[in-house]
């Protein structure tokens, strides 16, 4: 989706429901940073994951300024009516978290992670190679972190928005520029993750999202559950199928000629990739679909024709549903799914009559 905020237009996505959630990305990457804790967060947060200006599919422009993408952040706020925000920013998201906080109350609990106040509170290292690949690219996402943020202690006080202040002990931020974000934020509370760098708490698997959930005071059900390997197997190989049948109907839905056809696999497709959600709750891995389905049965279709391959269909959906049963005492969200299956059965021999 995308909205016109401050003289751009901004795109972001939206997951889930419940209390607001800005997630708000890196220098040089997109929304997609967070890809990884999204699937959980979108469980108890409406989820609103953002591309700032000249990042992913928002507006380009010539330059960047920190201050111009905060203000892109009130609005942003404003204009979806977005009260008590969760706002967690990594790296650059961190230093529009504090400048909006400076700005606007619609956020509840600013989460900033990773954020300096100016750039050298950045490791020199790292500011020599941005020096060095802004001589050749002139991109000006390498000069805003050359030359900005410019942010001082005095404004940091007036923030009023409670305040996490995060990074690793191995950042790219130098700890004594996280330590005088978090002293200098009026209650502030300080995490420095022992071991973690620029990037691990944010990217791999679903880290950040057990951060911010046990920040918000949200326990997690899965939390701390002891899965046997033996049953990691099982719930590792639902997942598969269900992300294997997601792109399944989506190419199915492509070779079609019926129109009713169409739209009923693109439901279902939607309907697989919610049961994929409920298997990476347990078992916390992202998995890529095997393409052998999604090669084959839109084949089947121009070959045999719909009469005899939606039956075929509506067996694999009837055998999954089976096969749910013995995973469902274990594990009491999966009888949704083994329900669906059972319907969606139904649904694909419903479309022969």
């Amino acid at each position: 989706m995308k909205i016109f905020v401050n003289g751009i237009e901004m795109y972001y996505e939206k997951y889930g429901e419940g209390r607001p959630l800005v997630l708000v990305h890196g220098n040089g990457v997109d929304h997609n940073e967070f890809k990884n804790s999204i699937w959980l967060l979108r469980k108890y947060f409406t989820v609103y994951a953002v591309d700032s200006r000249d990042h992913g599919l928002s507006s380009k422009v010539d330059e960047l300024h920190y201050r111009d993408m905060a203000d892109d952040m009130v609005a942003f706020m404003e204009q979806l009516d977005l009260e008590d925000v969760v706002y967690f920013g990594h790296s650059d998201g961190a230093i529009i978290g504090l400048l909006t906080a400076m700005k606007t109350d619609r956020i509840g609990l600013l989460l900033a992670g990773s954020a300096n106040m100016t750039p050298q509170g950045a490791a020199l290292l790292l500011r020599m190679a941005l020096k060095a690949v802004y001589t050749v690219t002139k991109d000006p996402k390498m000069r805003l972190m050359l030359t900005e943020p410019d942010i001082t202690p005095e404004e940091l006080s007036t923030i009023k928005t409670p305040t996490v202040v995060i990074a690793g002990s191995k950042d790219l931020i130098l700890e004594k520029e996280t330590r005088l974000i978090a002293e200098s934020i009026p209650g502030a509370k300080l995490r420095i993750l022992e071991g973690d760098d620029h990037i691990s708490y944010v990217v791999p698997k679903s880290r950040l999202a057990n951060l911010i959930l046990e920040e918000t005071g949200i326990a997690d059900e899965n939390a701390g559950r002891v899965i046997t390997p033996a049953q990691m197997e099982t719930l590792t190989k639902s997942q598969q199928g269900e992300e294997d049948a997601v792109l399944m109907y989506k190419k199915l839905a492509a070779v079609v000629k019926d129109e009713a056809d169409r739209k009923a696999f693109l439901r279902l497709a939607d309907d697989e990739a919610r049961h994929a959600d409920v298997f990476r709750a347990y078992t916390g891995k992202m998995i890529k679909a095997n393409p052998a389905k999604a090669i084959l049965i839109p084949r089947l279709y121009k070959t045999i024709g719909r009469e005899k391959l939606y039956p075929i269909i509506a067996k694999g959906e009837y055998d999954a549903a089976e096969k749910y049963k013995s995973v469902v005492p274990d594990f009491p969200e999966v009888e949704t799914v083994m329900n669906d299956e059972t319907h969606h059965g139904d649904a694909v021999l419903g479309l022969l009559k």
